[in-house]
């Protein structure tokens, strides 16, 4: 059964770099654009494995998930019958980097605690690529203080909850700019590699509704409700992708 333009179509979300407290503000905003559209609706997702099984058992869907995420699954066959369309974008670049932040200089890497903003697995896998010669292993006594965004891990560090905080350079000059008065002499410890931004994967949806779904996201950026969905996501656009994927794309 094809989908047709009067049935609702679901982008289901998940992103294990964004606290799901923040879910029920995201549909919101989300859906405020959408229903300006037709009959489209946004779905946060609080695990991965419910969103797992969504991306397993619906067709007629879009699936809305982090590169790490993208990646695991393109190792498995719950892709097969999906495409890569889009990929997210802040100023003109659809890859970022996390930095590792903290007061001291030197840390022990089994006992400090960390401040950030996506979950624990996660969280752990972005540590091992800014410390690639360590083991996974070394972490698994790690502290995780899950915080609503990054700016809120870099406070935790300054009040002392936190050894560390995992974050982006622009979240830290933003927090130097409001701060200044604070004047905490934070320290960026370590960096990860070019991590790709928001994968957007569409299954078993037809033409032509297909083409109709992804210029209405690719519009986003030029509308005053979708700007704010965007910024939500630490977004300012969307890159439309080839459905092949490229050398750094991951995987076949």
């Amino acid at each position: 059964m094809h989908a047709t333009a009067t049935e609702n179509i679901t982008i289901y979300f998940y992103n294990p770099e964004i606290n799901i407290t923040r879910n029920a503000v995201l549909k919101n905003t989300f859906d405020l654009y959408l229903e300006t559209q037709g009959a489209y609706q946004f779905q946060p997702v609080d695990n991965k494995e419910t969103f797992d099984a969504l991306i397993k058992d619906k067709k007629n869907a879009i699936f809305m998930m982090s590169n790490w995420h993208y990646l695991q699954l393109k190792k498995t066959l719950l892709l097969q019958t999906s495409t890569l369309v889009l990929r997210g974008t802040k100023n003109g670049n659809d890859t970022y980097h996390k930095i590792l932040v903290g007061k001291q200089p030197k840390l022990d890497l089994q006992t400090m605690s960390l401040a950030t903003s996506g979950n624990e697995e996660y969280s752990r896998s972005v540590l091992s690529d800014i410390y690639s010669k360590q083991s996974i292993d070394q972490f698994s006594s790690l502290q995780v203080l899950e915080v609503p965004k990054d700016i809120d891990a870099l406070m935790a560090v300054g009040f002392g909850l936190a050894d560390v905080a995992l974050t982006t350079k622009s979240s830290l000059n933003k927090l130097s700019i409001l701060y200044k008065q604070q004047n905490q002499p934070l320290l960026i410890l370590g960096e990860s590699q070019a991590l790709k931004r928001l994968a957007v994967v569409f299954k078993e949806i037809p033409q032509p509704e297909h083409h109709k779904i992804q210029s209405i996201l690719k519009q986003m950026a030029k509308n005053k409700k979708g700007k704010r969905g965007l910024h939500m996501l630490g977004l300012d656009d969307w890159r439309l992708v080839d459905g092949r994927l490229s050398k750094n794309e991951g995987p076949e």
